[in-house]
């Protein structure tokens, strides 16, 4: 999941830069863009750690990857 965020950063951060006029207001634009897109993969992770430890644990970690797919 790391790998695949920093290639989506870089990518974020490579397009903002185009399309302003300058470096500055290209971080800018771009620095809005990872932390809403971290926050939802750590939610995602955290609860994907949380139920192989459950009960119910085949059953929930089977919910959790079908329904992000």
């Amino acid at each position: 999941m790391g790998a695949n965020l920093a290639m989506l950063d870089g990518t974020d951060l490579a397009r903002a830069i185009i399309k302003t006029p300058t470096i500055d207001d290209g971080l800018r634009t771009y620095e809005a863009t990872p932390l809403p897109r971290s926050v939802q993969a750590a939610e995602g992770a955290a609860e994907g750690i949380g139920s192989t430890v459950a009960p119910d644990s085949a059953t929930t970690t089977l919910g959790h990857m079908t329904q992000h797919h």
